[in-house]
């Protein structure tokens, strides 16, 4: 892997904590190509363009604290990024929780997956919660 793939890659994945730190959603869908998907524990594999705003409407507010970005020494096109994500939801009591995406970026640079690692049990009920009021 060259250090510019490795650059790339970090900046990517820089700039999309960023982007969700600000809320900002049609910024993060930018991030990512036309095909590029979500997978997530509690929802499986959808497209981005759908999970984002879904993520947005349950959301009073959510602080992204980024911890450590970690470029894979043996895929050029993958990262992972571990973060804090403290947030209030559209549900009583949200927990706060670590997370870690790994995001792999296509020949552009856009994403085209970014899989969510978490530990899902504490989240269940206040991401069902959320999800119901929206319906």
């Amino acid at each position: 892997m060259s250090s510019g793939e490795g650059k790339r890659v970090s900046e990517t994945v820089e700039c999309y904590v960023h982007r969700l730190d600000a809320g900002d959603v049609p910024g993060v869908l930018r991030l990512f190509s036309e095909e590029g998907v979500v997978s997530s524990p509690m929802q499986g594999k959808i497209p981005a363009r759908e999970f984002y705003p879904e993520l947005a409407a349950t959301l009073q507010r959510a602080d992204i604290t980024a911890q450590e970005v970690f470029v894979s020494t043996t895929d050029p096109h993958r990262a992972a990024v571990h973060f804090r994500y403290d947030w209030v939801a559209a549900a009583e009591n949200p927990p706060d929780f670590d997370c870690i995406d790994v995001i792999t970026v296509d020949a552009q640079g856009l994403i085209s997956e970014l899989r969510f690692v978490y530990d899902t049990h504490p989240l269940r009920v206040a991401w069902q919660d959320a999800l119901d009021r929206l319906r």
